[in-house]
């Protein structure tokens, strides 16, 4: 499917899902290269840029947060001229498809466009950083979920959800990442004289910045995830701990008493007390008075 806005001079053409015909029509009325048209067409797995005379080529991947967990890549190609601007995707990109709509309102009023193809460039890779930014901070209020529930003594059932969280934005801090090579060459080559010249480097420093914000929000709230992480499994050790602290207390309590049992139960002809009117009792005394003392010994040496 083919989108295009045309206003103050500039020619803005979306390719949602394009065929092969299509793209070919697009690429051939912008005089692109045949080797763009096969970039396109076939998907890319990193950042890319590529300078040409009459245009600057970018290939950049936004994550997004799927409802079932995890995330995948949204592959955004953008193909730049000083009169023409070029965006191309094989899936719906919320961000992209708002600003459509955007155009559509502003050309229903009869708002003028001022800035051209760098304002142009500016408002939509803004709006797609901004968005990462709005994602990372959904994980964030996860965030806050977990460690109320870290702190309600449901350790074991975050463990997962904390899991989840840090795959998140770890993957978006990966991505950001590689942005920024391919990201600051395309914002450098349009500075040129051959695209934008020097006015450009305002929008670019603005799309440097927000890009910039975007990544420092994944690092902070990654660095809170990680805590998070440390915190549960702390609690986590420390209740395993403390029930296999009772275990150790319960097998070292009843020990000195299997094994009065076990002395009284010897098949002897003259064993102590045996015979005598109370001897159950006197072993039950017995074993409960050794119990008492163990107990009291524990509770001197502080480990009950």
């Amino acid at each position: 499917m083919i989108t295009r806005h045309e206003r103050g001079g500039v020619i803005w053409v979306d390719l949602e899902s394009p065929t092969r015909d299509e793209l070919r029509s697009v690429v051939e009325e912008f005089s692109i290269d045949s080797q763009v048209e096969e970039e396109i067409i076939a998907p890319t797995p990193y950042p890319l840029f590529v300078a040409s005379q009459d245009y600057a080529y970018l290939i950049l991947h936004f994550p997004t947060a799927e409802v079932s967990g995890g995330t995948r890549n949204q592959e955004i190609d953008f193909i730049v001229g000083k009169n023409f601007f070029i965006t191309a995707r094989y899936e719906v990109v919320g961000t992209i498809l708002s600003l459509h709509k955007a155009f559509e309102a502003e050309e229903l009023l009869g708002i003028p466009s001022s800035g051209g193809a760098p304002m142009l460039l500016e408002r939509l890779l803004r709006r797609l950083y901004s968005s990462m930014g709005e994602e990372t901070e959904r994980v964030a209020r996860s965030l806050e979920r977990i460690e109320q529930d870290i702190f309600s003594g449901k350790e074991r059932k975050t463990v997962r959800a904390i899991s989840e969280a840090g795959r998140i934005l770890l993957r978006f801090e990966t991505t950001l990442i590689r942005h920024t090579e391919a990201l600051t060459a395309f914002l450098e080559e349009l500075q040129t004289p051959a695209f934008f010249g020097k006015k450009f480097a305002k929008q670019a420093s603005r799309i440097e910045a927000e890009r910039s914000h975007a990544a420092s929000l994944v690092m902070s709230f990654r660095a809170v995830a990680r805590e998070l992480r440390t915190t549960n499994d702390s609690l986590l050790s420390s209740s395993q701990n403390e029930i296999m602290k009772v275990f150790t207390f319960m097998s070292v309590a009843f020990l000195p008493l299997m094994f009065i049992a076990a002395l009284f139960g010897m098949h002897t002809k003259h064993g102590p007390i045996l015979g005598h009117p109370h001897d159950f009792w006197v072993i039950i005394l017995f074993m409960l008075g050794i119990e008492m003392l163990l107990i009291l010994y524990m509770r001197l040496k502080k480990w009950i």
